[in-house]
């Protein structure tokens, strides 16, 4: 037999119960909101741009966006570079051998993190992966995680016991 404080629990509880049911009876009886003519528009680019990278994924190749993905606004509308910045290619760059231009290329690495990332290797030699490139100065694991598709390593690192000492 229940205490009282535990028959005051149960009929607690059991009146939540019955509101909720009441709540989604109700919520069940009204009609779905429609939405506008704007948040359908919206909601089709968005549509055509998930398709667009599926197809993108399955067949290795990018596609021209539609003109209407053109048409909308920039994500971050405070982040404009003026630094001319091409489109990634296909192929990565590969970070043991390319100059600083080339560096230059991928993204948030500016003309300085280039030169940096050049002087390391020459000074340090090859970095053979994301882990190694994390040594330069300015290059965490966030950034090497964006990298990651984009570059390429043909060196193979020294091993630390004969790296050179910084």
């Amino acid at each position: 037999m229940p205490t009282p404080a535990e028959r005051k629990a149960l009929v607690f509880f059991g009146a939540i119960a019955l509101l909720g049911v009441g709540v989604r009876v109700e919520r069940a009886r009204r009609p779905a909101p429609q939405a506008t003519v704007a948040e359908r528009a919206a909601l089709q680019r968005q549509i055509a741009r998930v398709d667009s990278a599926r197809r993108e994924n399955r067949t290795g190749k990018r596609r021209t966006p539609r003109s209407a993905d053109t048409l909308s606004p920039p994500r971050h509308p405070r982040v404009i570079s003026t630094a001319p910045r091409t489109s990634h290619s296909a192929d990565p760059v590969d970070v043991d051998r390319a100059n600083a231009a080339e560096l230059e290329r991928l993204p948030r690495i500016g003309p300085k993190l280039a030169a940096m990332i050049v002087a390391d290797r020459e000074k340090e030699g090859p970095f053979g992966s994301l882990k190694g490139l994390e040594r330069v100065r300015g290059i965490g694991p966030a950034m090497a995680r964006q990298l990651d598709t984009l570059v390429k390593f043909s060196g193979v690192p020294l091993p630390l016991r004969l790296a050179p000492a910084r």
